[in-house]
């Protein structure tokens, strides 16, 4: 699977963990966690899954999934741009669809016409 580019602002993995810890430690009571930890989770999701993220972060799978769609529905999708537009040597390409319906192909394919077929 080609990754996604992240951009310079995304917290790694380790980073949103330690902001987890330190709020965590810091907290009283049944404190709702912060908007910003929510959006660092979120970005961590699209990286990686939502079920690894939440187990992670100890956070509630279906909380962080309907925040994680949220944000994709809202237009925050990266695109990857991919050149030659035929691939002439083999290779794995994966595409997901924000319903969750995932393709996977391997070998030698048009491009364009994959997207075109599977986003129809």
């Amino acid at each position: 699977m080609l990754p996604a580019r992240r951009k310079k602002s995304d917290p790694t993995f380790e980073e949103v963990q330690a902001l987890f810890a330190q709020w965590r430690a810091h907290k009283r009571g049944r404190d709702p966690i912060p908007s910003f930890l929510w959006e660092a989770a979120v970005s961590l999701a699209d990286a990686h899954t939502v079920t690894r993220v939440a187990r992670c972060l100890r956070l509630n799978h279906t909380e962080l999934k309907s925040r994680s769609t949220a944000c994709r529905e809202s237009g925050n999708i990266a695109f990857i741009e991919l050149d030659p537009v035929t691939v002439a040597t083999e290779c794995t390409i994966e595409m997901e669809k924000p319903t969750g319906e995932r393709m996977r192909v391997r070998g030698a394919c048009s491009v364009t016409e994959l997207v075109r077929e599977f986003f129809r």
